[in-house]
């Protein structure tokens, strides 16, 4: 995507977000003492992936754009402005370690990286096994050091990696899917895998990525877009229809959030969120789902983060668009 397109700026989101957390709250909210505010945003680009590290939160985009938030002032600042090796290539995806010391990015034209956040050091790996293909999704699992990688591209292919220190280890690409594109896919730090694909396939790996299996979803219907897991009994997938499933270890339960396309999702062992395309924000909590906001932002969303301590909630898309869940 390009900033050619017609999206919406800035400040105008700022007042279209405004106005609708503020309708909303009149409306009753899960929260009544928090509320949605645009940030403001030190770039135009569009942003597809965010995630919490052990620094605070990192957005990754177009043309290579990196982020960071400062915490303690809630202000954004550019880390990186042309990506990888300074080529421009934009980042699709962005994971962090279990420790969050690390954040592995990965996008088009093969690029593919290390950010130390605790270093502000760049470490480019891009296209390794000579793959050049656009990378649409990275996941990691371990500490820093000693993580191990899984990355899908655009042809449905997944590529393993393991981090020894300074170097890396890359295992021989495989397709574990069912011949439809693969979209997304989660690591969990016991070495469980889950990748998701257009045709309603939902695969587990139970030995770290080597080896796929399918466990569902028969009679689905849902292109998938998203997969969040924790662990085994664990996992969420969601995709069009505003469709979002549940798997507990043993079977899928699902739910719908609404008609628009769900574009991301997140979770934890206890809490899950998901975002539609057009800005509809939904939350599990104790096992149900509630619409918490309809942002109504004028720009597609692309990635939602959970908070932490040191970092709020919050969604990325199109034009630089970030929207904090503040109390």
């Amino acid at each position: 995507m390009t900033n050619s397109d017609p999206h919406t700026s800035r400040r105008a989101l700022l007042a279209a977000v405004g106005t609708a957390a503020g309708s909303l709250s009149l409306a009753g909210c899960i929260d009544a003492d928090s509320e949605w505010v645009a940030a403001d945003v030190p770039t135009d680009a569009t942003l597809y992936d965010v995630v919490p590290t052990a620094l605070g939160t990192y957005a990754v985009g177009e043309n290579g754009t990196v982020l960071a938030r400062d915490e303690a002032r809630g202000e954004w600042t550019v880390e990186l402005e042309n990506g990888l090796g300074g080529r421009g290539d934009s980042l699709r995806s962005a994971t962090v370690t279990s420790n969050g010391r690390a954040m592995w990015v990965a996008g088009d034209s093969g690029a593919l990286g290390l950010y130390d956040v605790l270093a502000g050091r760049t470490i480019d790996v891009s296209a390794p096994k000579g793959k050049t293909t656009s990378w649409t999704a990275i996941a990691a699992a371990g500490l820093a050091g000693d993580e191990r990688l899984t990355a899908i591209n655009s042809s449905g292919e997944l590529l393993r990696g393991r981090r020894d220190g300074p170097t890396i280890e890359w295992s021989e690409v495989i397709e574990p899917g069912s011949g439809s594109s693969v979209t997304d896919i989660d690591l969990t730090p016991l070495g469980y895998g889950y990748v998701v694909d257009t045709d309603s396939g939902v695969f587990e790996s139970r030995d770290a990525g080597v080896s796929w299996s399918r466990i569902g979803i028969e009679g689905a219907g849902v292109d998938f877009a998203a997969v969040a897991a924790t662990d085994h009994g664990h996992v969420s997938v969601a995709g069009g229809n505003g469709v979002v499933y549940t798997y507990d270890g043993l079977e899928w339960s699902r739910t719908t959030l609404g008609e628009q396309p769900i574009a991301a999702l997140a979770r934890d062992r206890d809490t899950a969120m998901a975002v539609s395309s057009t800005g509809v924000l939904s939350e599990r909590r104790y096992g149900e789902w509630t619409t918490l906001v309809d942002l109504r932002p004028g720009n597609e969303l692309l990635a939602v983060a959970l908070g932490t301590a040191r970092s709020p909630q919050l969604v990325v898309g199109q034009s630089g668009t970030i929207v904090e869940r503040r109390y």
